[in-house]
C-alpha cells in the first residue's frame, strides 16, 4: 500500500511553474545535503560601530575631555539598551513577518542550545512544523504536507497504477482507529479476504496504535511479490484475524458496471476520479444501453475524489445545460463552471449512492446532479471536502497541497464541513457490506440476490428506480 490507500484525494487543476516534474523529483529519505540548514543561525547579538577614539587636541582643558567622554558613554549605553530592547522585539503590526521571525528564532535556539545533539533531526523538525502549520487551517482531509515519498505515491494514485495491497483507509477522527473502507476490486487485499469495516490493529505484529494513515502506509509498503501480514478486528463477527497479503502491481479499475436485467438498471460504480474516468463512464453507459438499460445507479460510495476536470466532465454527461459548481476565491469572488456540452444521457432516471466517505470530486458530481434535479441522492451525508488544492513543490522534493479556492454546489451551498445531504437517507447497518458490481458480476447475481445481499442502500436505489 502507498498513500494511494488514503481516501483523501484532491482536486488539483494544475501544478505551479516552480513545481519539479515528477520524473525529476528526488526520492531519497535523507535530504540531498545533510548539512543543509533550513534557516540561517539566529545570532542574538548585533554589531555596533565603536565610538571613534578621541583625537588629541593640544591646549584643550580637562573639563572638555570629561564632557566628551560622558557623551560618548551615553551614546554607547543608549545603543546597548536599544539593542537589548529590540533584538528580541515582536512587532505585531506585520503579523506574517513577526511570526515568521518568531519561528526562526525558536528554530535557532533549539539548533544552538539543545543538549542531546543526536536527537536534533532537522528534516523531521521541518516536516512536523509544516504539517502542524497546515493543520491549523482546518481544511479537513485536504490541505496537507507531502513528503517526497508521498508526492510519488500521489502521482501514482491518480494514474491508476501502483504497487501495494490495494485498500482504502479511513481514520476515525475520534477513536483514531484505522478502518478499511473497501479493498480495491481485484486487488491482493480483496483476494486475501480483507473487508469493508475491518479495523487494522497491527502490521507484521507491529501495533498501529497511535499511528496515522501515512505511518501505517509505510509499514505496509514493499516490493511486489513480498508478503505482509495485516491484523484486523472484524466488528461484524468480533474476530481478530491475521491476514497475509502478497503485494503486487495494481491497476485500479475506476468504473465498474453490472447490468440488472429484471429492471433494466445499470449499476455503475465509480471508484475514483482519476485521469480518463469520464470517458470510461461514457463507455460503461453505452455498453449498458446496448444490453437494454434505461435506468442508472451511480454508486459514489467510498469514492475519495480526484481531478476537478473529471468531475466536470462526468456531470456534463448527464446535463445539457447548467452549472456543475461555483468556485470561490479568498476574496469571495465566485466563478461558475458550466457543463461542457458533451452529453451521453440526459433523460434516464438516475439514483446516486453516497456515504460518509464520498468526498471531493465525488461531492461535486453529487451536488451538481442534485441541484440541477437530474438525479436523486440516496444514502448518508458525504464527507465534506470543499477546497480545490494546488500543489506547491518544495526544495527537497516534498510539497504542500494547499486549498486555494473553495467550491459550492450550483445553488450556492458550501460543501466544506457541510457535505452533501441525500434526498433519501438510508444508513448501512454496521454488520453489512457494500455490494459492488465486482461482487455482482463474480456471483452472477440477479436482482433478488442483490436485494437479499444486505446492502440496503443499493436496495433502496433499486426500489426507487422501479417506481420512476
Amino acid at each position: 500500500m502507498s498513500s494511494y490507500d488514503d481516501p483523501r484525494w484532491y482536486e488539483q487543476p494544475e501544478t505551479h511553474d516552480n513545481a519539479v516534474p515528477p520524473s525529476e523529483q528526488p526520492e531519497p529519505v535523507q535530504p540531498a545535503h545533510p548539512q543543509f540548514e533550513p534557516f540561517p543561525r539566529y545570532q542574538n547579538t548585533a554589531s555596533y560601530p565603536s565610538p571613534p577614539p578621541p583625537q588629541r587636541r593640544k591646549g584643550r582643558k580637562f573639563g572638555q575631555f570629561v564632557v566628551l567622554l560622558a557623551l560618548l558613554l551615553i551614546t554607547f549605553l543608549g545603543g546597548w539598551f536599544g539593542n537589548q530592547l529590540y533584538a528580541n522585539s515582536f512587532n505585531p503590526s506585520n503579523q506574517s513577518q513577526a511570526y515568521s521571525n518568531l519561528f526562526q528564532q525558536a528554530w535557532s535556539i533549539v539548533d544552538q542550545h539543545y543538549v542531546d545533539r543526536k536527537a536534533v533531526d532537522y528534516k523531521q523538525m521541518s516536516y512536523k512544523a509544516i504539517q502542524s502549520m497546515l493543520d491549523v487551517l482546518h481544511d479537513k482531509g485536504h490541505t496537507r504536507f507531502l513528503t517526497p515519498q508521498d508526492v510519488q505515491a500521489e502521482n501514482q494514485q491518480l494514474s491508476g497504477t501502483f504497487t501495494g495491497v490495494g485498500i482504502y483507509l479511513h481514520q476515525d477522527p475520534k477513536t483514531k482507529q484505522l478502518i478499511i473502507t473497501s479493498p480495491i476490486p481485484g486487488s491482493p487485499a480483496e483476494k486475501a479476504g480483507l473487508k469493508h469495516g475491518d479495523i487494522i490493529t497491527a502490521i507484521n505484529n507491529v501495533s498501529t496504535a497511535g499511528k496515522d494513515i501515512p505511518g501505517v502506509s509505510s509499514l505496509i509498503q514493499g516490493k511486489a511479490g513480498t508478503s505482509v501480514t495485516i491484523t484486523v478486528q472484524r466488528p461484524s463477527t468480533g474476530q481478530t484475524l491475521n491476514i497475509p497479503v502478497v503485494r503486487a502491481q495494481i491497476t485500479v479499475p475506476n468504473v465498474l458496471m453490472h447490468y440488472i436485467a429484471e429492471d433494466h438498471i445499470a449499476d455503475i460504480q465509480m471508484v475514483q476520479f482519476a485521469s480518463g474516468v469520464a470517458n470510461q463512464l461514457r463507455d460503461a453507459i453505452q455498453q449498458a444501453k446496448k444490453l437494454g438499460a434505461h435506468k442508472i445507479i451511480l454508486d459514489l460510495r467510498e469514492n475519495p475524489g480526484g481531478y476537478l476536470s473529471e468531475a466536470v466532465d462526468t456531470a456534463s454527461e448527464f446535463m445539457k445545460t447548467g452549472n456543475v459548481l461555483l468556485e470561490q476565491d479568498s476574496s469571495g469572488n465566485r466563478t461558475p463552471y458550466s457543463v461542457t456540452g458533451s452529453t451521453v444521457d440526459t433523460s434516464d432516471p438516475i439514483a446516486v449512492l453516497i456515504n460518509g466517505d464520498t468526498a471531493s470530486a465525488a461531492e461535486i458530481v453529487s451536488g451538481a446532479l442534485q441541484d440541477n434535479k437530474r438525479a436523486i441522492l440516496i444514502g448518508e451525508k458525504s464527507f465534506g471536502t470543499g477546497t480545490v488544492l494546488e500543489e506547491y513543490s518544495l526544495s527537497d522534493g516534498s510539497a504542500i497541497l494547499l486549498g486555494t479556492h473553495e467550491w459550492l454546489t450550483p445553488n450556492g451551498s458550501f460543501i466544506r464541513d457541510n457535505g452533501i445531504h441525500p434526498n433519501i437517507e438510508v444508513k448501512l447497518p454496521a454488520n453489512a457490506n457494500i455490494l459492488t458490481p465486482t461482487d455482482e458480476n463474480a456471483g452472477k447475481m440477479n436482482e433478488q440476490q442483490i436485494l437479499a445481499g444486505g446492502d440496503n442502500q443499493l436496495a433502496a436505489a433499486i426500489h426507487y428506480l422501479e417506481k420512476h
